[in-house]
Protein backbone atom coordinates (compact mmCIF):
# COMPACT_ATOMS: atom_id res chain seq x y z
CA UNK A 1 0.00 0.00 0.00
CA UNK A 2 1.64 3.13 -1.20
CA UNK A 3 0.22 5.16 1.72
CA UNK A 4 2.01 3.24 4.38
CA UNK A 5 6.00 3.14 4.81
CA UNK A 6 7.79 0.69 6.85
CA UNK A 7 11.52 1.51 8.16
CA UNK A 8 13.43 -0.82 9.87
CA UNK A 9 15.74 0.17 12.47
CA UNK A 10 17.52 -1.87 14.22
CA UNK A 11 21.08 -1.27 12.69
CA UNK A 12 20.57 1.69 14.72
CA UNK A 13 18.70 1.13 18.00
CA UNK A 14 20.89 -2.27 19.05
CA UNK A 15 21.82 -1.99 22.29
CA UNK A 16 25.45 -2.96 21.22
CA UNK A 17 28.15 -1.44 22.89
CA UNK A 18 29.85 1.00 19.85
CA UNK A 19 27.34 -0.65 17.38
CA UNK A 20 30.28 -2.80 16.29
CA UNK A 21 28.58 -5.43 13.98
CA UNK A 22 31.65 -6.66 11.78
CA UNK A 23 31.86 -5.47 8.27
CA UNK A 24 29.99 -9.21 7.00
CA UNK A 25 27.61 -8.97 9.21
CA UNK A 26 26.62 -5.50 8.33
CA UNK A 27 26.52 -6.43 4.89
CA UNK A 28 24.19 -9.53 5.36
CA UNK A 29 21.81 -7.52 7.49
CA UNK A 30 21.53 -5.20 4.88
CA UNK A 31 20.69 -7.59 2.78
CA UNK A 32 18.41 -9.46 4.01
CA UNK A 33 16.46 -6.53 4.82
CA UNK A 34 16.51 -5.81 1.02
CA UNK A 35 14.81 -9.06 0.16
CA UNK A 36 11.91 -8.40 2.64
CA UNK A 37 11.04 -5.29 0.45
CA UNK A 38 11.08 -3.00 3.79
CA UNK A 39 10.59 0.39 2.40
CA UNK A 40 13.10 2.07 4.12
CA UNK A 41 16.32 0.73 5.79
CA UNK A 42 18.70 3.04 8.66
CA UNK A 43 22.10 1.67 8.81
CA UNK A 44 23.01 3.35 11.70
CA UNK A 45 24.38 6.68 12.86
CA UNK A 46 26.57 9.53 11.60
CA UNK A 47 28.87 10.99 13.98
CA UNK A 48 32.11 12.76 14.50
CA UNK A 49 35.03 10.83 15.17
CA UNK A 50 37.32 8.56 14.55
CA UNK A 51 35.34 5.62 12.12
CA UNK A 52 36.15 1.90 13.53
CA UNK A 53 35.51 -0.76 10.61
CA UNK A 54 32.27 -2.88 10.93
CA UNK A 55 30.90 -0.39 13.47
CA UNK A 56 27.30 1.25 12.15
CA UNK A 57 28.63 4.77 13.71
CA UNK A 58 29.60 6.48 11.17
CA UNK A 59 31.58 9.61 10.25
CA UNK A 60 31.37 9.92 6.11
CA UNK A 61 28.50 8.82 4.25
CA UNK A 62 31.31 7.17 2.01
CA UNK A 63 32.07 4.74 5.11
CA UNK A 64 28.38 3.21 4.16
CA UNK A 65 28.89 2.98 0.01
CA UNK A 66 30.40 -0.56 0.67
CA UNK A 67 27.29 -1.24 2.50
CA UNK A 68 25.22 -0.05 -0.09
CA UNK A 69 26.98 -1.86 -3.26
CA UNK A 70 23.38 -3.53 -4.80
CA UNK A 71 21.01 -0.67 -3.65
CA UNK A 72 17.37 -1.19 -4.35
CA UNK A 73 15.59 1.76 -6.48
CA UNK A 74 12.26 0.60 -4.31
CA UNK A 75 14.01 1.23 -0.88
CA UNK A 76 15.55 4.26 0.95
CA UNK A 77 18.56 4.19 3.12
CA UNK A 78 18.94 6.42 5.80
CA UNK A 79 21.24 7.38 8.53
CA UNK A 80 20.59 9.11 12.00
CA UNK A 81 21.88 12.16 13.15
CA UNK A 82 21.56 13.81 16.86
CA UNK A 83 21.86 17.41 16.79
CA UNK A 84 25.51 18.52 18.34
CA UNK A 85 26.57 14.99 17.40
CA UNK A 86 27.48 15.70 13.68
CA UNK A 87 29.03 18.54 11.62
CA UNK A 88 26.62 18.77 8.83
CA UNK A 89 28.58 20.98 6.15
CA UNK A 90 31.17 18.05 6.17
CA UNK A 91 28.18 15.94 4.43
CA UNK A 92 28.96 15.50 0.78
CA UNK A 93 26.32 16.51 -1.55
CA UNK A 94 24.33 13.49 -2.60
CA UNK A 95 25.14 11.55 -5.67
CA UNK A 96 23.00 8.59 -5.12
CA UNK A 97 25.93 6.02 -3.84
CA UNK A 98 25.27 6.02 -0.33
CA UNK A 99 22.14 6.95 1.78
CA UNK A 100 19.32 8.87 0.01
CA UNK A 101 18.13 10.87 3.88
CA UNK A 102 18.90 12.03 7.24
CA UNK A 103 16.83 11.10 10.33
CA UNK A 104 17.94 14.69 12.56
CA UNK A 105 17.19 13.60 16.08
CA UNK A 106 17.22 16.43 18.48
CA UNK A 107 16.17 16.97 22.22
CA UNK A 108 13.73 19.87 23.61
CA UNK A 109 15.39 23.41 23.80
CA UNK A 110 17.32 22.62 20.43
CA UNK A 111 14.60 22.93 17.45
CA UNK A 112 16.13 25.65 16.14
CA UNK A 113 19.57 23.93 15.19
CA UNK A 114 16.99 20.87 14.04
CA UNK A 115 15.57 23.44 11.79
CA UNK A 116 19.13 24.65 10.36
CA UNK A 117 20.00 21.06 10.30
CA UNK A 118 17.41 20.28 8.43
CA UNK A 119 17.51 23.40 5.25
CA UNK A 120 20.97 22.40 4.98
CA UNK A 121 20.96 18.91 4.69
CA UNK A 122 18.36 19.15 2.44
CA UNK A 123 20.26 22.14 0.04
CA UNK A 124 22.88 18.92 -0.31
CA UNK A 125 20.26 17.00 -2.03
CA UNK A 126 19.29 14.69 0.78
CA UNK A 127 16.09 13.13 1.98
CA UNK A 128 15.14 14.78 5.42
CA UNK A 129 13.10 13.78 8.30
CA UNK A 130 12.79 15.50 11.53
CA UNK A 131 11.49 13.92 14.77
CA UNK A 132 11.84 15.52 18.18
CA UNK A 133 12.79 13.27 21.42
CA UNK A 134 9.72 12.44 23.62
CA UNK A 135 7.06 14.30 21.68
CA UNK A 136 4.92 13.85 24.86
CA UNK A 137 7.84 16.04 26.82
CA UNK A 138 6.19 18.61 24.37
CA UNK A 139 2.45 20.70 25.06
CA UNK A 140 0.42 21.12 22.34
CA UNK A 141 1.05 25.22 22.04
CA UNK A 142 4.58 23.89 21.60
CA UNK A 143 4.54 21.27 19.04
CA UNK A 144 2.41 23.73 17.17
CA UNK A 145 4.55 25.94 16.97
CA UNK A 146 7.24 24.10 15.94
CA UNK A 147 5.52 22.58 13.02
CA UNK A 148 5.20 25.84 11.68
CA UNK A 149 9.02 26.16 11.60
CA UNK A 150 8.73 22.20 9.88
CA UNK A 151 6.29 23.18 7.31
CA UNK A 152 8.64 26.32 6.02
CA UNK A 153 11.78 23.94 4.95
CA UNK A 154 9.37 21.58 4.01
CA UNK A 155 11.37 17.99 4.50
CA UNK A 156 9.96 14.58 3.59
CA UNK A 157 9.23 13.58 7.07
CA UNK A 158 8.36 14.18 10.60
CA UNK A 159 7.91 12.15 13.19
CA UNK A 160 6.08 11.52 16.37
CA UNK A 161 8.01 9.92 18.86
CA UNK A 162 7.55 8.05 22.20
CA UNK A 163 11.28 7.83 23.56
CA UNK A 164 10.23 6.49 26.84
CA UNK A 165 8.15 4.01 26.41
CA UNK A 166 4.84 6.23 27.73
CA UNK A 167 2.00 6.74 25.25
CA UNK A 168 -1.20 4.87 24.98
CA UNK A 169 -3.63 4.58 22.43
CA UNK A 170 -5.69 8.00 23.41
CA UNK A 171 -2.10 10.01 23.36
CA UNK A 172 -1.60 8.38 19.80
CA UNK A 173 -5.11 10.12 18.85
CA UNK A 174 -4.13 13.09 20.22
CA UNK A 175 -0.89 13.98 18.94
CA UNK A 176 -2.23 12.46 15.36
CA UNK A 177 -4.76 15.19 15.49
CA UNK A 178 -2.78 17.57 16.45
CA UNK A 179 0.11 16.92 13.89
CA UNK A 180 -2.07 15.86 11.23
CA UNK A 181 -4.14 18.98 10.97
CA UNK A 182 -0.94 21.29 11.11
CA UNK A 183 1.96 19.75 9.10
CA UNK A 184 2.14 20.01 5.38
CA UNK A 185 -0.27 17.33 3.53
CA UNK A 186 3.10 16.57 1.30
CA UNK A 187 5.31 16.20 4.58
CA UNK A 188 4.74 12.61 5.69
CA UNK A 189 4.37 11.56 9.43
CA UNK A 190 6.38 9.04 11.29
CA UNK A 191 5.93 7.38 14.35
CA UNK A 192 8.82 5.74 16.24
CA UNK A 193 7.51 3.62 19.39
CA UNK A 194 8.76 2.37 22.74
CA UNK A 195 7.58 -0.98 24.67
CA UNK A 196 8.18 -0.06 27.93
CA UNK A 197 4.59 -0.80 28.70
CA UNK A 198 4.28 -2.97 26.01
CA UNK A 199 2.34 -1.24 23.71
CA UNK A 200 4.96 -0.79 20.78
CA UNK A 201 3.09 -3.33 18.40
CA UNK A 202 -0.46 -2.06 19.53
CA UNK A 203 0.36 2.30 19.66
CA UNK A 204 2.54 1.22 16.12
CA UNK A 205 -0.93 -0.21 14.77
CA UNK A 206 -3.59 2.21 15.87
CA UNK A 207 -1.14 4.59 14.04
CA UNK A 208 -1.48 3.11 10.78
CA UNK A 209 -5.61 3.11 11.42
CA UNK A 210 -5.87 6.24 11.79
CA UNK A 211 -3.51 7.62 9.04
CA UNK A 212 -5.40 4.95 7.27
CA UNK A 213 -8.71 6.69 7.40
CA UNK A 214 -6.97 10.20 6.80
CA UNK A 215 -5.49 9.08 3.69
CA UNK A 216 -1.83 10.78 4.99
CA UNK A 217 1.16 9.35 3.93
CA UNK A 218 2.83 7.59 7.09
CA UNK A 219 6.23 5.98 7.58
CA UNK A 220 6.20 3.28 10.83
CA UNK A 221 9.53 2.52 12.34
CA UNK A 222 10.00 -0.93 13.92
CA UNK A 223 12.70 -3.14 14.69
CA UNK A 224 13.94 -6.81 13.85
CA UNK A 225 12.81 -8.97 17.25
CA UNK A 226 11.87 -5.85 18.81
CA UNK A 227 15.88 -5.04 18.82
CA UNK A 228 16.34 -2.20 20.89
CA UNK A 229 17.58 -0.40 23.53
CA UNK A 230 15.62 -1.28 27.00
CA UNK A 231 12.59 -2.65 26.53
CA UNK A 232 12.91 -2.27 21.97
CA UNK A 233 10.87 -1.39 19.79
CA UNK A 234 8.24 -2.23 17.61
CA UNK A 235 8.69 -5.65 15.81
CA UNK A 236 9.17 -5.71 12.24
CA UNK A 237 7.91 -8.99 11.61
CA UNK A 238 5.05 -8.02 13.50
CA UNK A 239 4.17 -5.11 11.85
CA UNK A 240 5.07 -6.43 8.53
CA UNK A 241 2.69 -9.10 9.17
CA UNK A 242 -0.24 -6.52 9.85
CA UNK A 243 0.14 -4.80 6.77
CA UNK A 244 0.31 -7.59 4.72
CA UNK A 245 -2.70 -9.03 6.25
CA UNK A 246 -4.74 -5.36 6.85
CA UNK A 247 -3.67 -3.38 4.18
CA UNK A 248 -2.29 -5.70 1.35
CA UNK A 249 1.01 -4.85 2.04
CA UNK A 250 3.47 -7.50 -0.14
CA UNK A 251 6.54 -7.41 2.37
CA UNK A 252 8.19 -11.07 2.21
CA UNK A 253 7.96 -12.08 5.67
CA UNK A 254 9.77 -15.18 4.63
CA UNK A 255 12.42 -13.59 3.92
CA UNK A 256 12.70 -11.75 7.00
CA UNK A 257 12.00 -14.99 9.01
CA UNK A 258 15.60 -15.99 7.51
CA UNK A 259 16.82 -13.13 8.46
CA UNK A 260 16.19 -14.02 11.97
CA UNK A 261 17.47 -17.21 11.96
CA UNK A 262 20.59 -16.78 10.12
CA UNK A 263 21.49 -13.07 11.82
CA UNK A 264 19.87 -12.33 14.64
CA UNK A 265 21.35 -14.96 16.85
CA UNK A 266 24.91 -12.77 16.76
CA UNK A 267 23.09 -9.90 18.37
CA UNK A 268 21.23 -11.71 20.50
CA UNK A 269 24.89 -13.05 21.79
CA UNK A 270 26.24 -10.04 22.53
CA UNK A 271 23.13 -7.51 24.29
CA UNK A 272 19.63 -7.81 25.71
CA UNK A 273 16.57 -5.67 25.26
CA UNK A 274 13.00 -6.36 26.06
CA UNK A 275 10.06 -5.56 28.54
CA UNK A 276 11.07 -5.55 32.58
CA UNK A 277 10.01 -3.91 35.34
CA UNK A 278 12.08 -0.72 35.53
CA UNK A 279 11.30 -0.63 31.92
CA UNK A 280 7.72 -0.23 32.95
CA UNK A 281 8.57 2.24 35.56
CA UNK A 282 10.07 4.33 33.50
CA UNK A 283 7.10 4.36 30.71
CA UNK A 284 4.83 4.91 33.27
CA UNK A 285 6.07 8.36 34.74
CA UNK A 286 7.68 8.94 31.31
CA UNK A 287 11.17 8.59 32.57
CA UNK A 288 15.04 8.66 30.96
CA UNK A 289 15.77 4.37 32.06
CA UNK A 290 18.97 5.70 33.14
CA UNK A 291 17.70 6.91 36.31
CA UNK A 292 15.84 3.44 36.95
CA UNK A 293 18.74 1.51 36.23
CA UNK A 294 20.89 3.60 38.24
CA UNK A 295 18.84 2.94 41.63
CA UNK A 296 18.66 -0.67 40.67
CA UNK A 297 22.41 -1.14 39.65
CA UNK A 298 23.27 0.47 43.13
CA UNK A 299 20.67 -0.38 45.46
CA UNK A 300 19.16 -3.32 44.42
CA UNK A 301 15.28 -1.65 46.07
CA UNK A 302 12.15 -2.77 45.82
CA UNK A 303 10.19 -1.76 42.14
CA UNK A 304 7.47 -0.12 44.80
CA UNK A 305 10.30 1.81 46.15
CA UNK A 306 12.02 2.21 42.91
CA UNK A 307 8.72 4.07 41.58
CA UNK A 308 8.22 6.23 45.13
CA UNK A 309 11.88 7.86 44.11
CA UNK A 310 11.26 8.50 40.30
CA UNK A 311 7.75 9.74 41.42
CA UNK A 312 10.18 12.73 43.45
CA UNK A 313 12.15 13.84 40.14
CA UNK A 314 10.44 17.24 38.14
CA UNK A 315 8.98 15.98 34.87
CA UNK A 316 12.38 17.95 33.85
CA UNK A 317 14.71 16.05 35.87
CA UNK A 318 13.05 12.88 34.85
CA UNK A 319 14.35 12.80 31.49
CA UNK A 320 17.96 13.14 32.51
CA UNK A 321 19.90 11.32 34.32
CA UNK A 322 21.57 12.86 37.33
CA UNK A 323 23.34 10.24 39.51
CA UNK A 324 24.31 12.96 42.60
CA UNK A 325 20.40 13.83 42.63
CA UNK A 326 18.99 10.47 42.66
CA UNK A 327 21.34 9.27 45.58
CA UNK A 328 20.21 12.05 47.35
CA UNK A 329 16.06 11.42 47.12
CA UNK A 330 17.52 7.64 47.87
CA UNK A 331 19.06 8.60 50.90
CA UNK A 332 15.67 10.83 52.24
CA UNK A 333 13.20 8.64 51.15
CA UNK A 334 15.12 5.76 53.26
CA UNK A 335 15.49 8.44 56.01
CA UNK A 336 13.36 6.99 58.77
CA UNK A 337 15.27 8.85 61.70
CA UNK A 338 15.24 7.06 65.00
CA UNK A 339 16.60 7.95 68.26
CA UNK A 340 19.48 5.69 68.56
CA UNK A 341 21.49 7.39 71.54
CA UNK A 342 20.76 4.42 73.88
CA UNK A 343 21.77 1.95 71.73
CA UNK A 344 25.09 3.55 70.46
CA UNK A 345 25.43 3.78 74.44
CA UNK A 346 25.25 -0.24 74.73
CA UNK A 347 27.19 -0.79 71.56
CA UNK A 348 30.22 1.18 72.65
CA UNK A 349 29.79 -0.54 75.85
CA UNK A 350 30.29 -4.28 74.77
CA UNK A 351 32.95 -3.67 72.28
CA UNK A 352 34.78 -1.12 74.67
CA UNK A 353 38.40 -1.33 74.38
CA UNK A 354 38.38 -4.87 72.17
CA UNK A 355 40.03 -4.72 68.47
CA UNK A 356 37.08 -4.99 65.93
CA UNK A 357 37.94 -7.35 62.80
CA UNK A 358 35.28 -5.88 59.86
CA UNK A 359 35.20 -8.82 57.52
CA UNK A 360 33.62 -7.64 54.18
CA UNK A 361 32.42 -10.90 51.50
CA UNK A 362 35.83 -10.60 49.43
CA UNK A 363 37.09 -13.40 47.55
CA UNK A 364 40.48 -13.37 50.10
CA UNK A 365 37.87 -15.12 53.32
CA UNK A 366 38.34 -17.95 51.63
CA UNK A 367 42.21 -17.36 49.77
CA UNK A 368 43.76 -15.93 53.02
CA UNK A 369 41.96 -17.80 55.56
CA UNK A 370 45.00 -19.12 57.69
CA UNK A 371 45.79 -15.68 57.99
CA UNK A 372 42.59 -13.90 59.39
CA UNK A 373 42.29 -17.58 61.28
CA UNK A 374 45.58 -16.30 63.25
CA UNK A 375 44.60 -13.15 63.21
CA UNK A 376 41.42 -14.19 65.05
CA UNK A 377 43.25 -16.68 67.12
CA UNK A 378 46.16 -14.42 68.58
CA UNK A 379 44.22 -10.66 69.01
CA UNK A 380 40.66 -12.12 69.83
CA UNK A 381 38.73 -9.60 68.12
CA UNK A 382 34.78 -8.36 67.98
CA UNK A 383 34.31 -10.03 64.45
CA UNK A 384 31.59 -8.17 62.90
CA UNK A 385 30.42 -9.56 59.19
CA UNK A 386 29.10 -6.58 56.28
CA UNK A 387 25.97 -7.03 54.89
CA UNK A 388 26.21 -11.28 54.81
CA UNK A 389 26.39 -14.44 56.60
CA UNK A 390 30.14 -15.38 56.39
CA UNK A 391 29.74 -18.85 56.99
CA UNK A 392 33.17 -20.17 57.59
CA UNK A 393 33.90 -17.44 60.19
CA UNK A 394 31.73 -17.18 64.17
CA UNK A 395 30.96 -13.47 63.98
CA UNK A 396 29.89 -11.38 67.26
CA UNK A 397 27.50 -8.77 64.90
CA UNK A 398 26.57 -8.71 61.49
CA UNK A 399 26.07 -5.53 59.88
CA UNK A 400 23.15 -4.80 57.80
CA UNK A 401 22.29 -1.73 55.64
CA UNK A 402 20.69 -3.08 52.58
CA UNK A 403 16.88 -3.97 52.32
CA UNK A 404 17.74 -6.80 49.99
CA UNK A 405 20.53 -8.32 51.73
CA UNK A 406 18.36 -8.29 55.17
CA UNK A 407 15.50 -9.74 54.16
CA UNK A 408 17.26 -12.80 52.59
CA UNK A 409 18.21 -13.30 55.87
CA UNK A 410 15.33 -12.31 57.70
CA UNK A 411 13.59 -15.74 57.53
CA UNK A 412 16.52 -17.35 59.19
CA UNK A 413 16.53 -14.64 62.08
CA UNK A 414 16.03 -17.76 64.76
CA UNK A 415 18.85 -19.70 63.63
CA UNK A 416 21.79 -16.66 63.34
CA UNK A 417 23.88 -16.43 66.90
CA UNK A 418 25.06 -13.08 66.19
CA UNK A 419 23.84 -9.81 67.24
CA UNK A 420 22.64 -7.28 63.87
CA UNK A 421 23.34 -4.01 63.77
CA UNK A 422 20.55 -2.68 61.51
CA UNK A 423 20.60 0.68 59.78
CA UNK A 424 17.28 3.03 59.88
CA UNK A 425 16.43 2.20 56.06
CA UNK A 426 15.53 -1.32 56.68
CA UNK A 427 13.35 -1.23 60.11
CA UNK A 428 12.78 1.43 63.12
CA UNK A 429 12.22 -1.07 66.10
CA UNK A 430 14.50 -3.65 66.75
CA UNK A 431 13.69 -7.14 68.30
CA UNK A 432 15.96 -9.08 70.51
CA UNK A 433 19.56 -9.08 69.32
CA UNK A 434 19.06 -5.99 66.97
CA UNK A 435 20.58 -2.59 66.79
CA UNK A 436 19.10 -0.21 64.95
CA UNK A 437 21.16 2.95 64.14
CA UNK A 438 19.80 6.14 62.48
CA UNK A 439 20.88 5.47 58.84
CA UNK A 440 21.62 9.09 57.36
CA UNK A 441 24.05 9.49 60.56
CA UNK A 442 26.24 7.45 58.81
CA UNK A 443 25.95 9.17 55.35
CA UNK A 444 28.40 11.62 53.82
CA UNK A 445 27.93 13.42 50.70
CA UNK A 446 30.12 13.72 47.73
CA UNK A 447 30.31 10.18 46.42
CA UNK A 448 27.83 8.41 44.17
CA UNK A 449 28.48 4.83 45.84
CA UNK A 450 27.76 6.88 49.19
CA UNK A 451 25.93 4.00 51.04
CA UNK A 452 28.40 1.37 50.45
CA UNK A 453 27.99 -1.16 53.52
CA UNK A 454 31.55 -1.81 54.34
CA UNK A 455 31.85 2.39 54.81
CA UNK A 456 29.04 2.83 56.79
CA UNK A 457 30.00 0.54 59.13
CA UNK A 458 33.34 2.18 59.54
CA UNK A 459 31.88 5.39 59.98
CA UNK A 460 29.73 3.88 62.74
CA UNK A 461 33.02 2.30 64.52
CA UNK A 462 34.75 5.76 63.95
CA UNK A 463 31.58 7.42 65.87
CA UNK A 464 31.66 4.78 68.87
CA UNK A 465 35.53 5.66 69.08
CA UNK A 466 36.66 2.30 69.08
CA UNK A 467 40.57 1.72 69.97
CA UNK A 468 41.76 -0.09 66.48
CA UNK A 469 39.68 -1.18 62.99
CA UNK A 470 41.13 -4.39 61.28
CA UNK A 471 39.57 -5.03 57.72
CA UNK A 472 40.00 -8.12 55.88
CA UNK A 473 37.48 -9.32 52.63
CA UNK A 474 37.61 -5.73 51.80
CA UNK A 475 39.21 -6.84 48.06
CA UNK A 476 38.13 -4.19 45.81
CA UNK A 477 35.83 -5.42 42.38
CA UNK A 478 37.25 -6.28 39.23
CA UNK A 479 35.72 -6.91 35.96
CA UNK A 480 34.82 -10.64 36.79
CA UNK A 481 31.71 -11.61 39.26
CA UNK A 482 32.83 -15.21 40.06
CA UNK A 483 36.16 -13.24 41.40
CA UNK A 484 35.00 -10.38 43.33
CA UNK A 485 33.47 -12.29 46.80
CA UNK A 486 33.79 -15.38 48.61
CA UNK A 487 31.07 -17.58 47.62
CA UNK A 488 30.19 -17.43 44.18
CA UNK A 489 26.31 -17.05 44.85
CA UNK A 490 27.09 -13.92 45.93
CA UNK A 491 28.66 -13.09 42.52
CA UNK A 492 26.18 -10.63 40.63
CA UNK A 493 25.42 -11.84 36.60
CA UNK A 494 25.09 -7.83 35.44
CA UNK A 495 28.61 -6.86 35.89
CA UNK A 496 28.97 -2.86 34.76
CA UNK A 497 32.83 -2.37 33.99
CA UNK A 498 32.65 1.72 34.13
CA UNK A 499 30.51 1.08 37.57
CA UNK A 500 32.68 -0.74 38.94
CA UNK A 501 35.55 1.40 38.12
CA UNK A 502 34.19 4.06 39.81
CA UNK A 503 32.62 2.04 42.80
CA UNK A 504 36.93 1.08 43.40
CA UNK A 505 38.02 4.90 42.89
CA UNK A 506 35.06 6.19 45.05
CA UNK A 507 36.15 3.54 47.74
CA UNK A 508 39.97 4.98 47.49
CA UNK A 509 38.55 8.26 48.33
CA UNK A 510 35.94 7.30 51.27
CA UNK A 511 38.92 4.83 52.42
CA UNK A 512 41.02 7.79 52.73
CA UNK A 513 38.69 9.86 54.10
CA UNK A 514 38.16 7.56 57.14
CA UNK A 515 41.75 6.71 57.15
CA UNK A 516 42.10 10.87 58.52
CA UNK A 517 39.24 10.62 61.16
CA UNK A 518 40.79 7.52 62.34
CA UNK A 519 44.18 9.80 62.76
CA UNK A 520 42.65 12.78 64.32
CA UNK A 521 40.85 10.46 66.62
CA UNK A 522 43.87 7.99 67.37
CA UNK A 523 42.18 4.67 66.16
CA UNK A 524 44.53 2.19 64.60
CA UNK A 525 43.17 1.60 61.16
CA UNK A 526 44.85 -1.30 59.14
CA UNK A 527 44.26 -3.85 56.23
CA UNK A 528 45.17 -7.08 56.53
CA UNK A 529 44.10 -8.90 53.41
CA UNK A 530 45.12 -8.15 50.03
CA UNK A 531 43.17 -5.31 48.47
CA UNK A 532 43.33 -3.30 45.49
CA UNK A 533 42.59 -0.37 48.47
CA UNK A 534 45.83 -1.34 49.25
CA UNK A 535 47.82 2.12 48.15
CA UNK A 536 45.68 4.11 50.72
CA UNK A 537 48.01 2.48 53.40
CA UNK A 538 51.03 2.93 51.46
CA UNK A 539 52.71 5.52 53.48
CA UNK A 540 52.05 2.97 56.76
CA UNK A 541 55.59 2.08 58.22
CA UNK A 542 54.63 -1.34 59.49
Amino acid sequence: MEQIKLLDCTLREAPLNGLRYGSRFLYNFINGLEKTKVDFIEVGFLKDGIYENGSAVFSDVLQINNYLLNKKKDIKYVALIDVGRFSVDTLPDYDGKSIDGVRICFKKGEECEAIKYGELIKSKGYLVFIQHVDTLGYNDEEIVAFIREVNKINPYAYSIVDTFGAMYQSDIRHLYEIVSHNLNRNIRLGFHSHNNLMLANSNSQEFIRIASNDKREIIVDASVLGCGRGAGNAHTELIMEFLNRKYGTEYNVNELLDLIDMQMPVIEQKCTWGYSIPYFISGLHNAHVFNVNQLLKRHNIKSRDLRAIIELLSEQEKKKYNYTLLEKLYVNYFNNEVDDTIIREKLKKEIKDRKILLLAPGKSLRTEKEKIEDFILNEKPVIIAVNNIIVDYKTDYIFFSGIKRYEFIEQKHDEIKSKLIITSNIKQEGEEKEYIINYLSLIKYGWVNIDNSAILLLRLLVSLNVKSIYIAGLDGFIFSGKDNFYRDELSSEEIDYEGLQLLNKEMRGMLSDIRSECEQNHICFKLITRSLYDDVWEDDNV
